[in-house]
């Protein structure tokens, strides 16, 4: 017989993230608790073969660090899983509020944190309470583990990071001059960019900590193409691409994505680190190398994880890039990163070898 879970999200509606619940059902009697409505989105409840899925009216559901579900509290007291797991950061009210109601299970804690905000130098006896109760803590790259232990989490406590993961059932491969014909017929403005150059590419917000300046003067620099595609939130980052013969899309859904990936010949996620936020896990990176495009990623919280130590370069350092760019030129280099990228990433963060690294962690208990 399986042992049952709980996993409580903020995000457990977002269909992106389903692929991670079919996997720990597999291994899990899985229900999946977040609020029906989450930062203006409003979800829908699901029951599939591998999980349940419940969301519940929730209180301040604009933050993952305020909104609160008297409802979904109330089901975790009436059905005590044996495992307790919590995606939210140690200093969330409903991290707090479940670890609360931890009684015999073993009580999991996911979190992405990145500074010390919120921790009042350890007098956040919330906080305190929410690390005093985990038995396990899987932090999303060595950065954040850094950081946990500084807010107060127990040393031995704290396992190797847990990334993000990606299924193949979602991101495959799609033969390149496919998924160009394809990516050309929904959106005819980025034919430009299949000019017979090697072409270079991102898919996220068109946001100044993403580093895409100094990306697409890299990419001018080695004589690569550019396609990028997301919604626009610094209209003079996209100016600065265009003006380096960068072709913008706009942001893709899920079904498009796999033929965007599967378009171009290098994928380059080139984040730079900032104060209040960081790269936790570079996903983008990790989709486009399952859709058969070998990626490069900056030297930034969990990007190096993904793509590996031979595919990283210094955040904000423009002649790296272009001379990473540059060697992936020849088809065979691109084809052997590619391979190399394609087995760490299915032995690490595929969701199912995720799924398996949670169900070892937590049989010790």
């Amino acid at each position: 017989m399986k042992p049952s879970m709980i996993l409580v999200w903020h995000e457990a509606g977002n269909k992106l993230y389903h692929d991670r619940f079919r996997e720990l059902g597999k291994l899990f009697d899985l229900t999946v608790l977040g609020p029906q409505v989450f930062a203006g989105k409003e979800y829908a409840e699901v029951t599939e073969p591998e999980f349940t899925l419940k969301l519940f009216p929730s209180i301040a559901p604009g933050h993952w660090l305020t909104y609160v579900s008297p409802g979904m509290l109330s089901y975790i007291r009436a059905h005590p899983p044996q495992v307790l797991y919590i995606h939210e950061e140690p200093h969330s009210l409903t991290a707090f509020l479940a670890a609360l109601l931890k009684r015999k299970s073993t009580f999991v804690l996911e979190s992405s944190a990145i500074n010390l905000k919120g921790n009042f130098s350890g007098a956040n006896v919330m906080e305190r309470v929410v690390h005093a109760r985990a038995d396990i803590v899987f932090p999303k790259n060595t950065e954040v583990a850094g950081v946990l232990r500084a807010r107060g989490a127990k040393a031995e406590r704290i396992v190797a990071p847990l990334g993000n993961g990606v299924s193949l059932e979602s991101f495959s491969p799609i033969p390149k001059d496919e998924a160009r014909a394809k990516l050309t017929a929904l959106f005819p403005q980025g034919a430009r960019a299949f000019d017979g150059r090697v072409l270079a590419g991102y898919a996220g917000r068109i946001w100044r900590p993403k580093g895409l300046e100094y990306f697409s003067r890299a990419a001018h620099q080695a004589g690569a193409a550019l396609l990028l595609c997301g919604p626009v939130s610094d209209p003079d980052v996209a100016e600065a691409v265009q003006q380096f013969g960068g072709v913008l899309l706009p942001a893709l859904n899920k079904e498009q994505l796999p033929i965007f990936y599967s378009a171009l010949d290098l994928f380059v996620l080139p984040s730079v680190p900032t104060p209040n936020w960081r790269e936790q896990f570079g996903r983008v990176c990790a989709e486009a190398v399952f859709c058969g495009t070998p990626a490069l990623g900056s030297n930034v919280g969990g990007i190096p994880g993904v793509v590996g130590p031979n595919a990283i370069f210094e955040p904000g350092d423009e002649a790296s890039l272009a001379t990473r760019i540059g060697a992936l030129q020849d088809p065979a280099a691109r084809a052997a990163l590619l391979t190399a990228q394609i087995a760490h990433i299915n032995d690490n963060f595929s969701w199912a070898s995720i799924a398996a690294r949670v169900q070892r962690e937590t049989a010790r208990f």
